[in-house]
């Protein structure tokens, strides 16, 4: 690799045209050295409103235009305004550029070159690590250090050091001073006041004026000076300090915890945003270097170095048009990101990326972007703004703002590439004009609002009550007309990806579009005002096994035990608002839904009995011998009126909300703690039944119980009401690019939250359908610029009605005023969105989850066993959480397929044993107890006695029938559980041919690859080309 020297031009200059002027010295460095020299352009542009002093006169007076001038800052009196940009543009280039061993300054660049040759010592060599030596052509040092450079250190270094430390430091760095004998702009006696910063000075006075000499004696003293330079390079280079710095840090200051995680769950969040357009730049180490996820940049996947440095490409949305495509630059451009130590208490450095010239991507246009860039920063100050610059950038280019970026003179400036098509120039002179122009969303009353929300219901209620091809079944390309299969879930069967598979026993969902597997289960959200019960209710349904602001894990690990501090642990529990900051997300068993398991049918047992076949599970089965299927539960903070306005969690994470396409919103997502529920694909809505609370989770004194002010039904409005207005304003903040790019802009904004386009569009269609035969208006969405509030309204609810449904959970039953309230509530269902209400008591729940959990700890430590114990009163066991959760998932009606090696004796694929036994999803010791306490069964690979999975079978050797189960969305056919199964490794080769059955017992029937999974095929064998050893037979 070729050693490399920075060149920073001067005042009015630019990197190559400086280069360009030392030619003669860049030729004789790579002829005798094989060393390059490096140019960069200043991040800023020179404007004619600049004071000019006198250490910053003109450096090049080649005519009047200025346009492509650049310069390192803005002077302000003493302050160098902008410098704290160009050290970051420099440092980012001297980390990228790799093996730069010294800095060549003309004039202002020279005033630089001082300025980082001081940073470097102050900070031990981590600032341009590998800095050898520096010169200075024109230099000056007559003047005092900037103010804000003791600011910059203190805030990127985390050193305490005044202007006065600074202009005290000797420097051991070897320098070369060149000076002009006739140079007016920098007097010699200038460059020598520079040189007593220096310890041992290298002066040189050339006979002309203010410019880098190149004539060939010239070149020779420079030849000379890196010659001395290269002999001593087996030297140590790295400064000493000055005994004023000696009780500073010796690297840059690392940022506290808090700043820490902010900053990588921030990147976190981005690379998930912006898969494609992500990159990290700084080093990080991956903590597992096993795991093919090498993209996860979560802090549990892998450890950061700081500061944290990475880029964000720009680039049009993949369904613009062409004209929209003209209003970005020819080239990718991307944005360079660099955190502060105390980031976001502070906006980070930011500059452009790309390899365009000067005609691709004028200074204007660039300056006028970096502008943007700030401003959008500046908003932001005091919490994560990335996102927020990123779609500002992305708005500057689609309203036309690089197009309109103007000259000097004020004239337009017309790209190349643009100019060039005549065809379309008026529409771009259009653009030009007007980049900003914006369509407003018309008001509507509050009246009209109330009622397009309750028009959103009334469609979402038709949309989910619909019936799916499946209900009917299809085999072999054929309808089976007496058959049906779950019944409804409306447009659930859309997702995005080719599609999902939910295994439960594995737990694990299968994304074929991304390759990437999650454990997780139809993910099941929490919400509720302040201490309704719903961190109550997760305790109660996870066993206190969770896993605080993060999904994965849960209950068992390879052993079937839980970590010892977390067996019982849970959601953080108060009687006041907002004890769950931080969502928990833990697995939890369900019921499956009544119906939907061939056990459930009449007779079904009976069969097994004779056949001598004992029936399995993974996940154990009730009291009621339902089987126990796995869900990912997610209990987040606790709602109050207003919280989309940023009330609620603080308001650390409210300003500027930006939704747009199918990626945008996982960023909502993580930053919003409303966004915690996009990740659901149903909603539980804890309700305090007992009326004993205000709307903020407050108490209420005993004489205002019965006040209608405080009755429970009130909390399901204003709860639904902050979904509908959190989704609103997200759309109606660019309700201008809406309506400039129609409808597909419009439903990929809805996409946004993790549904597919085909769920937004059937949607719409509905929309669409409802108000021409009520209102008479047709073809709404071709007319966006005529929509009010509420149009976009009824639109947003109509969404939400289809894309979180809800069950109730009406808690506190036991208290003596929920009765009456319960009773109310579901003769009302449905309502806001509820379907269906179950009521139950959480705490007592809870109280009977923490005795037996309590017990097992116990006789796990070695402690004697309660055999006197009283045994449960049947009639009493707390089954309202689970009911509750069977009857959500009941909602969406999955489809659970049962995958079997065969047909007469149902037994499992042993290639999901390993997923019997040894999956996350699993529920460990504690929650195995609770349910054989409650008269259940524990799952078929639980050794009661070791008290761990085992894959061995002890009961007489008989492998437990229809063990495993997949949960699927409608509209799954056989080939994706073929997928599915050979992508976890569970089956081989190539599908060949497939049979399924309905109950236990019927005759199996031929299945095609492409027929739709339902009821009528829900137990199935595939077999394929290929066998492993266990198919061998």
């Amino acid at each position: 690799m070729r050693h490399k020297i920075l060149v920073l031009h001067g005042n009015r200059q630019t990197g190559d045209l400086l280069r360009s002027r030392m030619d003669k010295l860049r030729k004789a460095l790579r002829r005798d050295f094989q060393w390059e020299m490096v140019a960069p352009d200043s991040p800023h542009l020179y404007s004619a409103e600049d004071v000019i002093v006198d250490e910053d006169l003109a450096d090049d007076a080649a005519g009047d235009e200025d346009s492509w001038q650049r310069t390192w800052w803005h002077r302000n009196g003493n302050v160098y305004q902008g410098l704290e940009e160009s050290i970051f543009v420099l440092l980012d280039a001297w980390n990228r550029g790799g093996d730069f061993i010294g800095i060549l300054g003309f004039s202002q660049g020279s005033r630089l070159a001082h300025i980082l040759a001081v940073l470097h010592n102050v900070t031990n060599g981590s600032a341009f690590r590998g800095l050898e030596f520096v010169i200075h052509v024109s230099g000056y040092g007559d003047c005092a250090m900037p103010d804000n450079l003791s600011t910059y250190i203190r805030d990127a270094w985390g050193m305490q050091l005044s202007r006065v430390d600074l202009e005290k430091i000797s420097l051991s760095l070897p320098s070369m001073h060149v000076m002009g004998e006739r140079d007016t702009l920098i007097p010699p006696t200038s460059s020598v006041a520079l040189m007593r910063y220096y310890e041992k000075p290298v002066a040189y006075t050339h006979p002309g004026g203010h410019h880098v000499p190149v004539k060939a004696a010239d070149v020779q003293k420079y030849l000379q000076f890196f010659m001395d330079v290269n002999s001593n390079r087996s030297l140590s280079t790295v400064p000493t300090n000055s005994t004023i710095l000696e009780e500073t840090h010796s690297n840059s200051i690392q940022p506290d915890d808090e700043h820490a995680q902010t900053q990588i769950d921030e990147v976190a969040a981005l690379s998930l945003i912006f898969p494609n357009e992500f990159r990290l730049l700084s080093e990080s180490t991956q903590l597992d270097p096993s795991d093919s996820l090498t993209d996860d940049y979560s802090q549990d996947s892998r450890t950061y170095q700081h500061p944290i440095r990475y880029s964000i490409l720009l680039q049009p949305q993949q369904d613009c048009n062409h004209e929209e495509e003209r209003l970005w630059p020819p080239k990718q451009i991307s944005i360079g990101i660099q955190y502060p130590h105390n980031y976001p208490d502070v906006s980070p450095h930011v500059r452009l990326i790309h390899d365009m010239n000067y005609l691709e991507f004028s200074m204007q246009q660039s300056e006028a972007l970096m502008n943007v860039l700030r401003r959008a920063m500046a908003e932001e100050i005091g919490m994560p703004c990335v996102m927020g610059t990123v779609y500002a950038a992305r708005e500057f280019f689609e309203s036309g703002g690089w197009i309109s970026a103007t000259s000097g003179n004020g004239e337009c400036q017309m790209p190349a590439h643009v100019a060039d098509e005549s065809d379309h120039s008026e529409e771009m002179e259009e653009v030009a004009v007007n980049p900003t122009g914006s369509t407003i969303l018309k008001s509507s009353s509050a009246k009209r609002i109330a009622e397009c929300n309750e028009q959103g219901l009334e469609i979402a209620y038709g949309l989910l009550g619909q019936t799916h091809s499946d209900d009917v079944g299809v085999v072999n390309g054929e309808k089976a007309a007496s058959e049906t299969s779950l019944g409804k879930g409306g447009s659930w069967k859309y997702t995005i990806g080719a599609w999902e598979l939910y295994l439960v026993g594995a737990c694990v969902i299968f994304d074929l579009a991304n390759i990437v597997s999650t454990y997780v289960t139809l993910p099941t959200g929490l919400v509720g005002k302040p201490s309704a019960g719903k961190s109550t209710f997760f305790n109660a349904a996870t066993a206190f096994a969770r896993q605080r602001g993060g999904g994965g894990g849960g209950g068992a690990n390879r052993d079937g035990n839980s970590d010892s501090d977390t067996i019982l642990d849970g959601a953080a529990m108060a009687p006041h608002p907002f004890t769950t900051i931080d969502p928990n997300v833990g697995f939890c068993l369900v019921p499956a839904p009544a119906g939907s398991c061939p056990e459930d049918e009449e007779g079904s047992l009976d069969v097994l009995v004779n056949n001598r076949l004992v029936l399995g599970s993974t996940h154990g089965r009730d009291s009621k011998g339902r089987r126990m299927l796995s869900l990912c539960l997610k209990d987040v903070a606790g709602l109050v009126p207003g919280a989309y306005q940023g009330r609620g969690k603080g308001n650390k994470h409210h300003k500027n909300i930006y939704t747009v396409g199918a990626n945008e919103t996982l960023l909502s997502l993580f930053w919003k703690f409303l966004d915690d529920l996009t990740d659901a694909d149903v909603l539980v809505h804890v309700v305090d039944a007992s009326g004993l609370s205000d709307a903020e989770g407050n108490k209420v004194a005993s004489d205002e119980r019965i006040s209608e002010t405080n009755h429970p039904i009130n909390d399901l409005a204003w709860v639904r009401n902050e979904l509908v207005e959190w989704v609103f304003f997200n759309i109606a903040s660019r309700w201008d690019t809406v309506v400039r790019r129609g409808r597909g802009k419009l439903v990929g904004m809805f996409s946004g939250y993790k549904q597919s386009q085909s769920f937004v569009l059937d949607v719409c269609t509905a929309v669409e359908a409802y108000v021409k035969e009520k209102e008479g208006r047709d073809r709404i969405f071709d007319n966006l610029e005529l929509w009010d509030e509420g149009d976009l309204h009824r639109l947003v609810s109509a969404f939400l009605g289809v894309r979180f449904p809800m069950a109730l959970a009406l808690n506190k039953c036991d208290l003596p005023t929920s009765t009456q309230y319960i009773n109310d509530i579901k003769a009302q269902l449905p309502i806001h969105g509820a379907h269906v209400g179950i009521g139950l008591s959480a705490h007592e729940e809870m109280k009977f989850m923490r005795h037996y959990i309590g017990i097992t700890k116990k006789e796990y430590a070695g402690c004697p066993s309660r055999k006197n114990e009283k045994p449960i009163d049947q009639c009493n066991i707390p089954n309202g959480v689970w009911d509750c959760l069977q009857a959500a998932m009941s909602i969406r009606a999955p489809v659970l397929v049962f995958p079997v090696n065969d047909m007469l004796t149902y037994e499992p694929l042993p290639g999901m044993t390993n997923y019997s036994t040894r999956d996350a999803s699993l529920p460990n010791r504690g929650m195995i107890s609770c349910l054989t306490h409650a008269g259940g069964c524990a799952p078929s690979h639980w050794d009661a006695d070791k008290q761990i999975y085992s894959p061995s079978i002890t009961k007489n050797e008989v492998k437990p029938a229809l063990r495993d189960v997949l949960l699927l969305k409608p509209g799954s056919t056989v080939n994706d559980i073929f997928e599915g199964l050979k992508w976890i490794g569970a089956l081989q080769g190539e599908f060949v041919r497939a049979e399924g059955a309905s109950n236990i017992g019927d005759k199996p029937k031929p299945v095609s690859k492409y027929d739709l999974v339902g009821k009528h095929n829900r137990i199935l064998r595939i077999m394929t080309t290929k066998r492993r050893t266990w198919q061998n037979k």
